[in-house]
């Protein structure tokens, strides 16, 4: 990573590392080269399109869990596009046929309702099917696809007893920032649960989706590639993966500047950012954000309350500890804030979005979007 360079950083503001980028996308270059698989950016986890040249000569094209996300990875990505929901309706699908090359549906009755309309477009969209493979491995319930009663996906003796003629897929996703033991352990149940209905009905490609951590340092990289190359080999079809957050890990940061200090019990410092609007994942999952130069309460000899500057009361990152007492206009970075923080950002209380923006390699940053009040006006009627 180039030294960001803090006096040019406009507050708040995501600045995506496009060194760490690089580095990540080289672990995506290598899976695809030894196993042959497609790899694909999935949207809902990362999706700033200014970044996209820097993606496009490694990746194959995106995944995509909506209408918006389909447009904008065919827009602004280009290559393949694949595009999975929940339940698609009438408007979607003739939106969808046009632009994508994968259509994966949730339940067969969703493929029996669509799939003679695509058909009849006669176009280039190969179809598949969701499953829920019954393994539970996300460590949080609320990112859990395999959670009891889940909604995402189809059980193996629903699938087996369905009509499939045109289907050529499937799909699983079922993990959430799992390591390699977790991969390799999917693609087992995959093996030993749907191998016989990947025969008979002759599936073409399984896409294992997302949630495989592979550019976290304790990420089996190996692993991984070998369960890959056994399962192609077994089956012969096209395995894809599916990365989002894997791919922006460790890769941005949100730069932010102190308002305010309290004291309240403890000293409070208020930022110009929030974790309920520019922080999601820190409250839903929850998790506590490492800040560059900061220790743990009590770790270091100046410890503070951070606090967003909405109105939720339970707006609060946490306490950190520094070397020296915090002032009014300092600036703190906020690590690994690229995956999953733009895409679910808000303006809940009409709190300005974050700059977006690039360390490129030399070290200059570059502001690649400013938000305003007319982005939060243009929301609302």
């Amino acid at each position: 990573m180039a030294i960001l360079p803090l006096a040019s950083i406009e507050t708040p503001a995501y600045v995506l590392d496009a060194v760490a980028l690089a580095r990540n996308l080289a672990v995506a270059a290598r899976i695809k080269r030894e196993t042959g698989c497609n790899i694909i950016l999935a949207l809902k986890g990362f999706a700033q399109w200014s970044a996209f040249p820097l993606m496009r000569g490694t990746l194959d094209g995106t995944a995509a869990s909506g209408i918006h996300e389909a447009l904008l990875g065919h827009e602004k990505f280009g290559g393949e596009v694949h595009v999975y929901s929940p339940a698609y309706d009438d408007a979607e699908i003739a939106v969808l046929i046009p632009i994508s090359h994968h259509i994966v549906f949730n339940s067969p009755s969703q493929f029996a309702r669509y799939y003679p309309r695509i058909k009849k477009a006669g176009g280039k969209v190969s179809c598949g099917i969701r499953i829920n493979p019954e393994l539970a491995q996300a460590k949080t319930v609320l990112y859990d696809p395999c959670a009891p009663c889940s909604r995402l996906g189809t059980r193996k003796e629903s699938l087996f007893s369905a009509a499939t003629e045109g289907l050529e897929g499937l799909h699983v996703h079922a993990l959430c920032e799992n390591m390699a033991e977790a991969s390799v352990r999917l693609i087992q149940t995959v093996d030993r649960e749907f191998g016989g209905f990947i025969r008979e009905r002759g599936i073409k490609w399984v896409n294992f989706g997302g949630g495989h951590y592979i550019t976290h340092a304790g990420y089996d990289v190996n692993a991984l590639i070998v369960a890959l190359k056994i399962f192609t080999e077994k089956y012969g079809v096209k395995v894809i993966l599916e990365p989002g957050g894997a791919l922006a890990y460790d890769a941005g940061f949100l730069v932010a500047s102190v308002l305010d200090i309290m004291e309240n019990g403890k000293p409070i410092a208020l930022l110009d950012t929030s974790a309920t609007t520019h922080m999601p994942d820190v409250l839903e999952m929850p998790y506590r954000p490492n800040i560059l130069g900061a220790g743990a309460a009590g770790e270091k000899p100046f410890t503070y309350l951070l606090g967003g500057r909405t109105c939720l009361a339970g707006d609060v990152l946490g306490e950190y500890s520094f070397d020296a007492p915090l002032q009014v206009g300092d600036k703190l970075v906020f690590t690994d804030m690229a995956q999953y923080s733009m895409v679910k950002n808000t303006t809940f209380n009409g709190m300005p979005l974050p700059d977006i923006g690039i360390l490129h390699p030399d070290g200059k940053y570059e502001r690649v979007r400013r938000f305003g009040y007319e982005d939060f006006k243009t929301r609302l009627s």
